[in-house]
């Protein structure tokens, strides 16, 4: 049963990696922790992705572009972890965590995908992206998430994002 305790995820084995090398410290990570670090995770992520999308500054690369690619940070740190061990360690416990994780993550990344007020940030840059003068790299990854984004949904209309979420999940 999932804790119901909230998790620091600044202090986590899973997210604060301060073991070895600054590598996880597996020895104090067990099976029932993934859940309600997950769950924290998600809920993180959301927060920082809807402070990028209502950010009230016109977009910038700085406080749209570098946020979204800086973000979630624990999320990753915790799927990549979970991830690994699924595939090369699992049990029933891991295959059911799977199957309750995998439509959350679907959901988590479809409705960032789609969240229009995030997209408008994004495509105002990409419209602009000659103005700016972008190095290479940044300008790959301006035009590598806008991409992203239109092949994920955000241009649809809101039956086809409800659609395409459905056929992700």
């Amino acid at each position: 049963m999932p804790s119901t305790k909230a998790v620091d995820l600044a202090a986590h084995p899973l997210t604060a990696w301060q073991g070895p090398l600054g590598l996880p410290d597996f020895t104090r990570i067990g099976d029932g922790d993934f859940s309600p670090v997950f769950d924290a995770a998600l809920k993180a992520h959301e927060a920082e992705i809807e402070a990028i999308a209502g950010n009230k500054d016109a977009p910038t690369i700085e406080n749209t572009l570098a946020a979204l690619e800086l973000g979630g940070e624990a999320l990753d740190r915790v799927s990549s972890i979970f991830w690994c061990r699924a595939g090369a360690y699992t049990n029933e416990t891991i295959q059911a965590l799977e199957r309750d994780i995998s439509p959350k993550m679907s959901r988590h990344f479809s409705a960032i995908s789609m969240n229009e007020r995030l997209f408008a940030r994004i495509d105002d840059l990409y419209q602009r992206r000659e103005s700016l003068k972008l190095d290479a790299e940044t300008l790959r990854v301006l035009e590598k998430t806008w991409k992203g984004f239109v092949r994920s949904g955000a241009k649809l209309d809101a039956d086809g994002k409800k659609r395409l979420a459905k056929i992700s999940e």
